[in-house]
C-alpha cells in the first residue's frame, strides 16, 4: 500500500521509489497528478514521510499548476499519438523554419521530430535541429517562439544576452512566451 499524507483534507498518495547511486531525496509531481518520492537506501521511509509532509504546500503548488495544464497536450503521450502526428509536426517546424530562416539565414543540417518527455526542442552543434511532437498541439505563437529559440542557437549555443539578442529581432515578446509556454 502506498503511504499516504493529507493537503488541505484531501488525502494524497505517494510512492517510494529506491535508486541506488542517489545522494538525496527528490519529490516530484507527473502530469497524471501522481506523487513519487525518490531516496537512497540509507534514508528510512519514516523520515521521507515526514519530510513530504514539510513539503506539503509545494506539492499542493505543484499539483494545482499541473491541473491548469491544457489537457491536450497531456493526454498524447503513447508511441501510437507520436506516430499519428509526427508527420504534422514536421510539416509545421520546416515550414516555420524556413519561414523564420530567411531573416537569420543559418545553416540548418537537419529538423527532426522527436518524442521527448521535457523538451520543446534541441539544437546540436552540427546545425541538427530537433522539436518535441507535441509542438502541433501548441499555440502558433509559442511553437514560432520554439522555433526561434532553436534556431538562435545555431548562432549561439548558450542562453547568454546575444542569444536572446537574436531571439528578440523576430520574437519581441519572447519574455510573455516563455511565461506562457511553462503552462504546457
Amino acid at each position: 500500500m502506498k503511504p499516504i499524507f493529507l493537503i488541505k483534507n484531501t488525502e494524497v498518495r505517494y510512492t517510494i521509489k529506491v535508486r541506488k547511486g542517489t545522494r538525496g531525496i527528490r519529490i516530484s509531481v507527473s502530469p497524471d497528478l501522481s506523487v513519487v518520492v525518490i531516496k537512497p537506501r540509507n534514508i528510512s521511509d519514516s523520515y521521507v514521510q515526514n519530510l513530504v509532509e514539510t513539503k506539503t504546500d509545494w506539492i499542493l503548488e505543484q499539483i494545482e499548476n499541473l491541473k491548469k495544464r491544457p489537457k491536450k497536450l497531456l493526454a498524447h503521450f503513447s508511441i501510437k499519438d507520436y506516430q499519428l502526428y509526427k508527420q504534422d509536426a514536421s510539416d509545421i517546424a520546416l515550414e516555420r523554419c524556413l519561414y523564420f530562416n530567411q531573416f537569420y539565414n543559418f545553416k540548418i543540417k537537419s529538423i527532426k521530430i522527436r518524442n521527448q518527455k521535457t523538451r520543446w526542442g534541441s539544437c546540436s552543434s552540427s546545425g541538427e535541429l530537433s522539436f518535441n511532437y507535441k509542438i502541433f498541439f501548441l499555440p502558433p505563437d509559442l511553437r514560432d517562439y520554439i522555433i526561434v529559440h532553436e534556431l538562435a542557437h545555431l548562432k549561439e549555443m548558450n542562453h547568454g544576452a546575444k542569444f536572446w539578442a537574436l531571439v528578440s529581432l523576430q520574437i519581441p515578446d519572447y519574455k510573455r512566451r516563455m511565461q506562457d509556454i511553462r503552462l504546457y
